[in-house]
C-alpha cells in the first residue's frame, strides 16, 4: 500500500503543508498514530512524503473511460 492510499491525499496535503509549517527537516521520519503526526524511528520521510505527493499529482487515473469520450464518438473497425 502506498503512502498517499495509508494517509489519503489531502491528509497528506495537509501534513506536508504543517511538517512544512514546523520546518520539519526533510529526513526525519515521521509517523502518523491516531491521526497525529510524531518523529520516529519507523515511518517515511518528510521528503519521501513530498515525493509521494507529487507523484500522485502528476498520475493520471481513469476510473472509467466512458467518462472521457464524448457520447457521439463512434468506434470504426477497420
Amino acid at each position: 500500500m502506498s503512502l498517499i492510499e495509508k494517509l489519503g491525499i489531502e491528509n497528506a496535503k495537509a501534513l506536508d503543508v504543517m511538517l512544512h509549517k514546523h520546518a520539519v527537516p526533510e529526513n526525519w521520519k515521521i509517523s502518523v498514530i491516531n491521526g497525529m503526526w510524531q518523529r520516529s524511528s519507523v515511518g517515511f520521510t518528510h521528503g519521501e512524503l513530498r515525493a509521494a505527493i507529487a507523484d500522485h499529482d502528476r498520475t493520471d487515473r481513469v476510473s472509467d473511460i466512458r467518462n472521457h469520450i464524448a457520447p457521439t464518438t463512434r468506434v470504426i473497425e477497420g
